[in-house]
């Protein structure tokens, strides 16, 4: 938890030969369901600014909060690269359950 009603996601993944069939889904669904009940209002998570990722998330619901600048510069040893792109910035996302 980050805050009194609010909680952050950390690393959520499926094996890739097991993507496609609803497993990441239904678990982030769980997972938020879940903190509803404990009362978390909001759930925040860091993404790059483009890929697939940020389209799953916005399909499931969750929105941009704001920009991190250079967080995948200053903060990994090696470039993260998808479809021959860099990743330098991080969103922030969020979602109210």
């Amino acid at each position: 938890m980050i805050g009194p009603a609010i909680a952050e996601i950390y690393n959520i993944s499926v094996y890739p030969e097991h993507q496609g069939r609803g497993i990441g889904s239904d678990l982030l669904k769980f997972t938020l369901a879940s903190l509803a009940d404990r009362d978390v209002k909001r759930v925040e998570l860091g993404t790059g600014s483009f890929g697939y990722q940020l389209g799953y998330y916005q399909r499931i619901g969750f929105r941009v909060d704001s920009i991190i600048k250079d967080h995948f510069l200053s903060n990994y040893s090696a470039p993260i690269f998808e479809n021959g792109i860099q990743h330098k910035d991080m969103l922030r996302l969020y979602i109210d359950i």
